[in-house]
Parts: structure tokens; C-alpha cells; sequence
């Protein structure tokens, strides 16, 4: 069977087919620092409610490390619940707490995330030392707030992975990544388009209880006598 690297051109080629160009909570975003709140938020609300997450703020002039950083919690949900926002309560305190970290960084540089002289190491290990922000989170706003050539690894594409016998089912996250990122050679645009194709196999195809196989782009890609349910998952 041939390995994810092996296939890889044919893999995108068959998503790009199915998919398009796919969407992005970041898209259209310059700002560094509102595409890393947008990831934030869009753990937890659709991209339609991120953009008006992100109206809302810089109208009232939140949008920006220190005033998010410093705002008391209750302002920040009044200014969103005036747009009609009402974000989970758990995800205000990671938006506040990357809002502080960009603004001590922003000592040593206006734009930590997109700084060429940071390495991304450095940045994943600070980003993923902040409450409430795992390493999936962690590497989307490196990827998308950052322009880095990182793979966010969510659910989604692990069990694709797995699946498709592309990853062993008790590797840890970052051998999952490396899997992602070696076909890609760490192009952030590459990458992107690749998260978010798995992202939407995983969510028409690829379901955690079921693996609808037949219909799936990814389907010729499958080992032979179909896709594997190992016991540990």
C-alpha cells in the first residue's frame, strides 16, 4: 500500500476536485493578531458568527493585544452579545490570555507570530503553554495568524490517518503532524488547503462512529478490504 507521502500529489489532486478552494475562519484577515482570535473563537462558533466576533471587537476597539488583554470579561461579552454573539464562557479566557502573550512579545517584535527570526518551535511551545490552548489550537494559529508551515491535527484527521493505515493508532500528536507536514514541505498555503479538505472529509465522510467510504474522494486510497477500525482509537 502505497504511504501517504507516496500518494500525496494524487491525494490533493483528487480533494482539490471534490472540494475547491476551501474555506478559512482567517480568510481575508492581514492582521496577524485578529486571525489568531478568529481561530480562538472559531473553536467554538461557525465562521459567520467569527466575523462578527471580529466586527464587534474593532468597533469597539478590542481588537488589539492590549485593549483584549486588559479588558475586564464582562465588556467583552456585552460587546458581542450586542452583535448578537453569545460565545461559550471557555473560550474568552484563551483569547485573553494569547491577547497578553502577543503583547509581551510585542517587546521584542510588532509581529511575534510572523517574525522570521522566531523560530516556530519557540512559538509553539509558548503558545501551547497557554491555558486553554492545545496543540491543535496551537498550530492553527501558527499556520493561519502566522503564515507557518505547520498541520493543525484535529479529530478529523487523525481518523482519516488511521483510517487509511497512514498512522498508527497510538501515535501521539506530533508524529501525526509530521505526517502531514512532510508531503507538504512545510508550505503554509499547501497546508492550509489540506486542513481544511480533511476537515471537511471528516465532517461528510469520515464520522467518528461511521466511515462512509463509498462516495469519499479519498476512497481509492483506502488499503485493501477497506478502511481499518482498530480497537484503540
Amino acid at each position: 500500500m502505497p504511504t501517504f507521502d507516496e500518494s500525496f500529489s494524487t491525494i490533493e489532486l483528487a480533494l482539490g476536485e471534490r472540494f475547491g478552494r476551501p474555506d478559512s475562519v482567517a480568510e481575508g484577515l492581514a492582521d496577524s493578531f485578529a486571525a489568531a482570535v478568529a481561530v480562538i473563537l472559531g473553536q467554538s462558533i461557525d465562521a459567520k458568527k467569527v466575523a462578527k466576533s471580529l466586527r464587534a471587537l474593532a468597533e469597539a476597539g478590542l481588537l488589539e493585544p492590549q485593549a483584549l488583554a486588559e479588558a475586564d470579561p464582562a465588556e467583552i461579552v456585552d460587546t458581542l452579545k450586542a452583535f448578537g454573539i453569545s460565545p461559550p464562557a471557555r473560550v474568552l479566557g484563551p483569547v485573553r490570555r494569547m491577547a497578553a502573550w502577543v503583547l509581551a512579545r510585542q517587546e521584542q517584535s510588532p509581529d511575534p507570530l510572523r517574525d522570521e527570526s522566531i523560530s516556530t518551535s519557540e512559538l509553539r511551545e509558548e503558545l501551547r503553554g497557554l491555558a486553554g490552548i492545545g496543540p491543535a489550537t496551537a498550530d492553527e494559529i501558527l499556520l493561519l495568524a502566522g503564515h507557518r508551515g505547520v498541520y493543525p491535527v484535529d479529530r478529523a484527521t487523525y481518523r482519516i490517518l488511521v483510517r487509511h493505515g497512514w498512522l498508527d493508532p497510538t501515535a501521539e500528536y506530533d508524529e501525526a503532524r509530521s505526517v502531514m507536514e512532510r508531503p507538504g514541505h512545510e508550505d503554509s498555503e499547501t497546508l492550509n488547503r489540506l486542513s481544511g479538505w480533511f476537515a471537511q472529509v471528516g465532517r461528510e465522510f469520515c464520522k467518528p462512529s461511521v466511515a462512509k467510504c463509498e462516495r469519499c474522494p479519498l476512497q481509492p486510497f483506502l488499503p485493501e478490504g477497506g478502511a481499518l477500525e482498530p480497537d484503540a482509537y
